[in-house]
């Protein structure tokens, strides 16, 4: 292993690290409008190519909502190396999401054949999916925490996040009256 393959390694296993440290304090966002808008369709998706549009919906949400939150707190420094640490951050995030879909893959495979030949089940590409948008959704809440733990010049005064996503989930029920018509 090279060098650089064990510093990536280890910034991975750190961010694993801080997210399971950080989960008790972000789980406490569950009135968030992308849980809200998805659960209705997770509950109602039931064959394996609903599951799949609506864990790649839940994972987009979220991706673009770690994105958000990262463009909002960087509005808060003035300089670029401290902004490019906030890109680090979220690129982190990438491959620790990149990986954990990997992982995912794996629960649903044949891991007794050669990964060229395996044979993968029906859910793998969902469990895949929410693995990905589960490490978005962390990563976006320590950044929410991040942003709304700095203080301006009052310290008794704390930023409020605002969520940009806005929309209503899946449409998993509108999707379904599209393909029946």
């Amino acid at each position: 292993m090279t060098r650089k393959q064990i510093v990536v390694l280890m910034g991975m296993l750190f961010l694993l690290v801080v997210s399971v440290t950080n989960t008790g304090m972000a789980m406490d966002n569950l009135d968030n409008p992308i849980d809200q808008a998805f659960d209705k369709d997770f509950t109602q998706a039931m064959a394996t190519p609903e599951l799949n549009y609506v864990a790649e919906k839940y994972m987009q949400a979220w991706k673009a909502e770690m994105n958000n939150a990262a463009a909002v707190i960087k509005q808060q420094y003035q300089l670029d190396e401290d902004k490019a640490r906030i890109d680090t951050y979220t690129a982190a995030y990438e491959q620790v999401a990149a990986a954990a879909s990997s992982v995912a893959w794996l629960n649903w495979s044949d891991t007794n054949a050669e990964p060229k030949h395996r044979n993968f089940g029906t859910g793998a590409a969902s469990a895949s999916l929410s693995a990905k948008a589960n490490i978005y959704k962390q990563a976006t809440f320590n950044l929410i925490n991040m942003y709304q733990g700095q203080t301006g010049d009052n310290p008794s005064e704390k930023n409020t996040y605002i969520y940009a996503y806005s929309g209503n989930g899946a449409e998993l029920a509108k999707i379904r009256k599209q393909h029946h018509n």
